[in-house]
């Protein structure tokens, strides 16, 4: 179901006196600069009383100095509806230092080691370099991963329902009378996106290990450390066997978020449209000149047979259909029904 924020405003005052949900929500042990180096043993334990409200929290996802403004502007947002059971997750300890100069009593933590693992070479790891690609900005990336291993231990390790935010997001109403009272019995709720879900604004509620919840986020994490650190396990699938080195293997949180919720949708696990497909895209879109120049000395070397390859079953119908088939089943209704 689709709820817009006419819908969640309606909701609110008919659902909060018998849903247990709550008009405010506020840390159980306010703090000001309450933080610290998610490394050193022992902070999130600290510092989670001065962010949770009971066993709630709002994990806001704001990157480098050039997001502290809107990261600020969606605090101020959330306070004006109640809401202020939040952790900040930046990059460094300056971003934190920075918020707290305006927004003291906002628990903020940082990662430093997040960003200093080596990432071999690959065309989504090097995109940035090579082709001038900003989406692919290697700090944006390593956050990415970051912070979907510190939402595996909100939610696996400290047993908490968390509202995971990107920070470039207005909220129009309070939430939590939904997530309480009409869709309690789901476990993860994602703001609608291509084709399905944005991994950047979604609510984790209820979930346990061992759950088809738990198994979803954690085989997230699994797929985006699998294609970031080890790229040539992409000719491990069943599309992608043709796939030569340099290869794009496709790491975005987004694009293995979706495949992921097919493979649970349809009982199997497919990388198909997240990554397989983005193999044969990229690996065309990035290959050089004179892979295209019969003539060229290079032409018959195994990274320009692998481009052409690619770029051939980017215009096979057979390919399309193979590499859409799990979510097109779904879009049509032929998917098996999931919580």
């Amino acid at each position: 179901q689709v709820y817009m924020a006419d819908d969640l405003a309606a909701l609110t005052a008919a659902r909060v006196a018998t849903t247990g949900a709550r008009l405010e929500y506020t840390p159980d042990l306010p703090a000001e600069r309450s933080g610290g180096d998610l490394d050193a043993s022992g902070t999130l334990a600290r510092v989670l009383p001065a962010a949770r409200s009971g066993k709630e929290v709002m994990l806001l996802c704001v990157g480098g100095e050039g997001s502290m403004r809107m990261g600020a502007n969606l605090v101020l947002n959330l306070a004006s509806l109640g809401l202020r059971h939040m952790l900040l997750f930046a990059p460094k300890q300056e971003v934190c230092e920075g918020v707290w100069e305006v927004l003291p009593r906002v628990a903020c933590v940082w990662q430093p080691s997040a960003f200093a693992s080596k990432r071999p070479a690959s065309l989504y790891n090097d995109a940035m370099r090579l082709f001038g690609m900003r989406e692919f900005n290697p700090v944006a990336l390593d956050f990415f991963r970051a912070r979907k291993r510190l939402l595996v231990q909100l939610v696996l390790s400290q047993g908490l329902n968390v509202l995971h935010l990107d920070a470039d997001v207005a909220v129009l109403a309070n939430p939590y009378p939904l997530f309480k009272g009409p869709l309690l019995e789901h476990q993860l709720i994602f703001q609608t996106d291509n084709p399905f879900a944005n991994a950047g604004v979604f609510y984790v509620q209820g979930v346990a290990r061992g759950s088809g919840g738990a198994w979803l986020l954690e085989e997230l994490n699994a797929r985006i450390e699998r294609f970031t650190f080890r790229p040539e396990s992409v000719r491990e699938l069943p599309h992608s066997g043709w796939s030569a080195p340099p290869h794009f293997a496709n790491a975005d949180e987004q694009a293995n978020l979706n495949d992921v919720i097919a493979s649970a949708l349809i009982g199997e696990r497919t990388f198909a449209a997240g990554v397989e497909f983005f193999e044969a895209r990229f690996k065309a879109q990035f290959a050089p000149g004179h892979c295209w120049k019969a003539g060229a000395a290079s032409y018959g070397s195994a990274e320009c047979v692998s481009a052409r390859e690619g770029k051939q079953r980017l215009g096979s119908p057979r390919y399309q259909a193979e590499t859409h088939r799990a979510r097109r089943s779904l879009r049509g209704g032929g998917g098996a029904g999931g919580g």
